[in-house]
C-alpha cells in the first residue's frame, strides 16, 4: 500500500488478484485462472475466500456473503489420534448477507440470482462487486489489525459501498446482515452481534440511504462475539483507519513482490503465506491457541505438525508470531502419556523437537538474545529436552534417534530420516544460542559435535543408490537389510491406524523403506534448515525419485503421492517437485512442478489436503475430501520459495544478507521485504546476455551482503554503489561454483549495491 487511503472509493479502486477470483454471469461461473482444475468445479459451497487476523477467521462465499465467522478461546489437552493431543475452543456464526432496495427494486446480495465478480483486493481482502442497474454495490471483508500487529480485534468489518452511477437521485434502504439469533431461545441471546457504524438503523436493522448522482455511501457492519469491545474500538478511529492499518500489516508481512514473466508465482506466494496466517488460532489474551488444517473448515483439533509448517514461513515474515509459536510448542510439543499412547519424546521426534528448531530459526532471523536472557526458563526447558533426546540413543547404536510416529503415520524404520534431520537442525542451530547468548563454549561445541555425527550417519546410512543416483531413504533398519523393516515392528497397540497408510509398502512381511512418504516434509526442507544446499545431488535425486513411478507410494494418475486408504494423493507430496527445479520449464513450463501445483490451486489461491478421491481421473478434483485446506503445504511452499527460488536469507546475529537468486522463470523485484529483523528491497534481472542483482539496505545498521550470480560465461563484472558511479573495487570476490560468481560487500543503511554480469 503506497499511502493510507482517504476514502473507501479510493481503497476499493486498487487492483484485484489476476489469478484468484470468480465471475458469475448469465448463469455461468468462470474462475480467473483457466489452468486451475478447481476452476472447472463451480459452483461449490466448499469454495470460500478467507481472511482473518488469527483471533477472527472469516469464510466468504463466492457471492460475497459471509459463510462462517470463527473467534477462538483457549486450548486444552486431549487423547486423540497419533498427531493430535491438543484441542481449541471457538465460537462460530453465520451466514450473513446484505439486502438492498433502490428505486423500488430489491436485491439479495446473498443469493446467486444476480451477476457478480468476486476476487481479492490487492490479493489480500475478499471483495465482491454487483451491478444493480443504476448503482454499483461492492462488498468488502477484513479483520481489523494494527499496522504493527500488536492489536488484533475479535470481530470483523463487513462493509457495503453503494455508488450511484445514474443521472438521477436514488433513494432506498440497506438491510444489515441479521444477528446470529435463533427463534425461541428461552435462556440465551445471540453469541454474535451485528452493529452498524456511521448510520442510524431501525429496530429491524434497516438503514435509509439517499444517493445523488455520482455519490457513494459506505455502510459498515461490525460482526463480533457478544460482550467484546470490538465495535467500540473500531468506532473510536473509524473503519477506514482500521482498513489502512490492516492493509499495512499484511503488506508489511508480504512486501510487494512482482515477477513480470511469472506473475502467478508472485501472487501464489502471497496467498500461501496468508493461508498459513489464517490457519493459526489466537485467543483473547493474544496467545496462540492452536491451528486448523488451513483456513477452512475450523476444527477443534490441532495437528501439531500442521501448525508447525503453517508457522514456518513466519520466522522471516512475522517473527513475533513465530516466537509465540515456539513458546506454544515448548509447552505442547511433546505428547503427554494417555490411554492411547505412551507419549514422550519418541512418540513423534519431529513434533517433540519443534520448539528447539523454532528457537534456532528465530535467533538466526532476529538475533534476539534478550528473549532468552530475560526468560532463562526457555533455555532450561530446551536443554532438558535435548538431554532427554540424547538419552534415547544406546551406546552401541549409530548417532541417530528413534521415533514412532511422524504425524498420523509411522516414522518408518528404526531410524527415520526426516525425524533425524530435525534432530540435526535442533542441535545445530541451538548450539549457536548456547554459544552466543549464554557464552557456554563447551556446551555449544558438544551440541555441534553431536549434530555433526548425526549428519555423518545420515549421509552414510540413510542414503542408497536409487534410479537417478545416490539418494536419501525414508528410513533405515538397525539390523539386516537396512532398506526393509519387518511388519512385526508395527504390530503394536493401535496398529490399525498406522497400517492404513503403508499397505502399498508391504511385501512378504517386509516394509520397503526405499520410498517417500507424501507427508514427510523435513527432507525437502533440508536447504532451508541449512542441512544441505538446494543443488545437492543426493537431495535432488531423492526429490526426483519421490515423484516418479520408482517410488512405491507414487500414484501415476494423480501424479502425486498416495495417502493410504484416504486419497490418491496428499498435497505436501507435490511440494517435493519444488526441490528439483532446474530451469524455467521445470518450474512454470507446461509440465513444470509449479504448474502442477497451480492446476490444483483453488480459485481463492488455497490448496486442499486431499484433492483426489481414490480412483479419480487426473483433473477430476474434489475440495473437502475429509480434510480441509492445507496450511502445511502452503507453509512448505512459502518457505522454500523465499530461501531457494528467490534465494534470500538473512542471518541477523552476523548481520549478513545472502542473495543468491535462482528464479528460473522470471526476473523480479521485491520491495520492503521483511526477513526477520532485516528489511530490504531487492531486484533481480536477467536477459539473454546479462544478469543483475540489486540490494537496498533498509536496516538501521550496516550489513554484509553475499551475492551469487549464475552465468553461462564469465562475463564482465559491473558493480555500482548507491551514488550510481562504477566502483569496481568496493567488493570482494569469493570462491564459487563453476557456473556462478560470488561477491561480498558491506552496505550502509539506506545504501544500495548493484552487481551485473554482462
Amino acid at each position: 500500500m503506497p499511502h493510507p487511503f482517504t476514502t473507501f472509493s479510493e481503497a476499493l479502486s486498487q487492483p484485484r488478484s489476476l489469478y484468484f477470483g470468480v465471475v458469475y454471469q448469465d448463469g455461468k461461473y468462470t474462475a480467473n485462472d483457466p489452468v486451475s482444475f478447481f476452476g472447472r468445479k463451480l459452483p461449490d459451497p466448499e469454495l470460500s475466500f478467507d481472511t482473518g487476523n488469527n483471533k477472527t477467521l472469516v469464510n466468504v462465499h463466492m457471492n460475497g456473503s459471509i459463510k462462517n465467522v470463527t473467534v477462538y478461546s483457549g486450548s486444552y489437552y486431549s487423547d486423540n489420534i497419533p498427531g493430535v493431543w491438543m484441542c481449541k475452543d471457538f465460537r462460530e456464526a453465520g451466514p450473513y448477507a446484505y439486502k438492498v432496495e433502490l428505486g423500488g427494486k430489491y436485491y439479495n446480495l446473498g443469493s446467486d440470482d444476480l451477476p457478480y465478480v468476486t476476487s481479492l483486493l490487492d490479493n489480500l481482502f475478499p471483495v465482491t462487486e454487483y451491478q444493480l442497474e443504476a448503482a454499483k454495490a461492492t462488498l468488502l471483508v477484513y479483520a481489523p489489525t494494527s499496522a504493527d500487529g500488536s492489536k488484533r480485534l475479535r470481530g470483523l468489518v463487513y462493509g457495503l459501498l453503494l455508488e450511484n452511477q445514474s443521472s438521477q437521485t436514488l433513494t432506498g434502504e440497506v438491510t444489515l446482515p441479521s444477528a446470529d439469533t435463533l427463534p425461541d431461545q428461552l435462556f440465551s441471546g445471540p453469541d454474535f452481534c451485528v452493529q452498524v457504524l456511521g448510520h442510524q438503523a431501525d429496530s429491524d436493522g434497516i438503514v435509509s440511504v439517499v444517493l445523488a448522482p455520482g455519490q457513494t455511501c459506505w455502510v459498515p457492519a461490525i460482526i463480533y462475539p457478544a460482550g467484546d469491545p470490538c465495535p467500540r474500538l473500531v468506532d473510536e478511529k473509524g473503519t477506514l483507519y482500521w482498513l489502512n492499518e490492516t492493509w499495512a500489516y499484511l503488506r508489511g508481512i508480504t512486501g510487494q513482490l512482482k515477477m513480470d514473466e511469472d506473475p502467478f508465482a508472485a501472487e501464489f506466494y502471497e496467498r500461501a503465506l496468508l493461508q498459513c496466517m489464517g490457519s493459526l488460532a489466537m485467543d483473547s489474551q493474544d496467545t496462540l491457541a492452536g491451528a486448523n488444517w488451513g483456513t477452512s473448515p475450523t476444527t477443534q483439533f490441532t495437528w501439531n505438525k500442521d501448525m508447525y509448517y503453517s508457522l514456518l514461513p513466519f520466522h522471516t515474515a512475522e517473527p513475533e508470531l513465530f516466537r509465540q509459536g515456539m513458546l506454544w510448542f515448548l509447552k505442547h510439543g511433546v505428547r503427554p502419556p494417555g490411554n492411547r499412547y505412551e507419549g514422550g519424546i519418541t512418540h513423534s521426534l519431529s513434533n517433540s523437537l519443534s520448539s528447539v528448531v523454532m528457537a534456532g530459526l528465530y535467533y538466526r532471523s532476529t538475533g534476539d538474545k534478550q528473549l532468552f536472557l530475560d526468560h532463562p526458563e526457555i533455555h532450561e526447558s530446551i536443554c532438558n529436552l535435548l538431554e532427554e533426546l540424547l538419552l534415547t540413543r544406546k551406546e552401541d547404536e549409530p548417532w541417530l534417534y528413534p521415533s514412532v510416529w511422524l504425524s498420523d503415520a509411522y516414522s518408518l524404520g528404526d531410524y527415520h530420516t526426516g525425524s533425524n534431520v530435525i534432530a540435526w537442525t535442533a542441535l545445530y542451530h541451538y548450539s549457536r544460542i548456547v554459544d552466543e547468548v549464554f557464552s557456554d563454549t563447551a556446551g555449544a561445541e558438544r551440541y555441534r559435535t553431536i549434530a555433526g555425527r548425526i549428519r555423518e550417519d545420515l549421509e552414510q546410512l540413510a542414503t542408497a543408490q536409487g534410479p537417478f543416483g545416490r539418494q536419501y531413504t525414508e528410513g533405515i533398519s538397525r539390523y539386516g537389510n537396512k532398506l526393509t523393516n519387518s511388519i512385526e515392528k508395527y504390530n503394536g497397540k493401535y496398529k490399525d491406524f498406522g497400517m492404513q497408510f503403508i499397505w502399498n509398502l508391504v511385501e512378504e512381511g517386509q516394509v520397503n523403506l526405499l520410498h517417500h512418504d507424501g507427508e514427510e516434509s523435513d527432507t525437502i526442507l533440508m536447504p532451508l534448515y541449512g542441512y544441505t544446499s538446494y543443488d545437492n545431488e543426493t537431495y535432488k535425486h531423492y526429490m526426483q525419485f519421490s515423484l516418479s513411478p520408482h517410488n512405491p507410494t507414487y500414484n501415476p494418475e494423480s501424479r502425486g503421492i498416495q495417502w493410504g486408504d484416504h486419497s490418491a494423493c496428499t498435497f505436501p507430496g507435490y511440494m517435493n517437485g519444488m526441490g528439483m527445479i532446474t530451469d524455467s520449464a521445470s518450474l512454470s513450463g507446461e509440465d513444470g512442478y509449479l504448474t502442477r501445483i497451480r492446476q490444483l490451486t483453488d480459485a481463492d489461491g488455497s490448496l486442499w489436503w486431499w484433492p483426489y478421491n481414490n480412483g479419480a481421473a487426473y483433473g477430476d478434483v474434489v475440495r473437502h475430501n475429509n480434510c480441509g485446506k492445507c496450511g502445511w503445504a502452503s507453509g512448505v511452499y512459502a518457505g522454500l520459495f523465499v530461501s531457494d527460488i528467490l534465494g534470500l536469507a538473512y542471518d541477523a546475529p552476523s548481520r549478513q544478507l545472502s542473495f543468491r537468486p535462482f528464479s528460473p522463470s522470471s526476473s523480479f523485484t521485491w520491495d520492503k521485504v521483511k526477513l526477520g529483523s532485516g528489511y530490504f528491497s531487492v531486484a533481480y534481472r536477467k536477459t539473454d546476455d546479462s544478469v543483475q542483482a540489486t540490494i537496498l539496505n533498509l536496516c538501521p545498521v550496516t550489513i554484509t551482503v553475499i551475492t551469487e550470480l549464475r552465468h553461462d560465461n564469465a562475463g564482465k563484472l559491473m558493480a555500482s554503489a548507491s551514488n550510481g558511479q562504477d566502483e569496481l573495487n568496493v567488493h570482494e570476490e569469493l570462491p564459487a561454483r563453476p557456473d556462478s560468481r560470488l561477491f561480498k560487500q558491506l552496505l550502509d543503511p539506506g545504501c544500495s549495491i548493484t552487481f551485473a554480469l554482462r
